[in-house]
């Protein structure tokens, strides 16, 4: 009876957690120069995506032969609906209102830095992890977020629109980054 009770109740706290967990959805699809640009609830940009043999590639940079994607979907259903999204033009939600959620996932200290100290990444609604480094510029320290260098100029390939959500990650970010330079100098 006591094993039935536990099973119920682990189902149950499933469907609750899937119910209350915000989703991401495609608010907005466009193509140019058959790069494909993504926005999800209305907040989230992410750009320059490619589509190969129905399978979406995220955009990379290459560095002595290894190539470095700069998001990955963590969720094979979540990929597939972005790309009948794409082909169909169908699940797309205008109207969205879910609340974008965050979690840093990773800090990788640079051992010998120069501009980079570190490589981060932040998952988005347990749907999307995007790459990012903490910089040191002019100044001081600063969360730079994807961008490809095109001719003499950067652009960006991932946008936050919402102000005050993008400053709280990188700030979040910033401090992780700190608290983590800290911690290894204590051993």
């Amino acid at each position: 009876m006591l094993k039935q009770i536990f099973i119920f109740l682990s189902i149950l706290l499933l469907f609750v957690v899937q119910i209350c967990a915000a989703n991401l959805n495609v608010t907005k699809l466009t193509k140019t120069n058959n790069k494909i640009n993504i926005e999800f609830n209305n907040t989230l940009q992410l750009s320059d995506f490619t589509l190969e043999n129905n399978n979406l590639i995220s955009p990379f940079y290459e560095n002595k032969g290894t190539k470095y994607y700069f998001f990955y979907f963590l969720n094979r259903d979540f990929k597939t609906n972005i790309i009948t999204a794409i082909n169909k033009k169908e699940n797309i939600n205008t109207n969205s209102k879910e609340k974008i959620e965050y979690k840093i996932n990773k800090c990788s200290i640079v051992k010998k830095p120069k501009t980079i100290l570190a490589f981060m990444s932040v998952i988005f609604n347990d749907s999307i992890e995007v790459n990012c480094n903490i910089l040191n510029g002019k100044y001081g320290l600063w969360v730079a977020w994807p961008s490809i260098k095109e001719k003499d100029k950067w652009k960006k390939i991932f946008n936050i629109k919402d102000k005050n959500l993008k400053d709280e990650i990188d700030t979040e970010l910033l401090k992780f980054y700190k608290k983590k330079k800290n911690d290894t100098k204590k051993l």
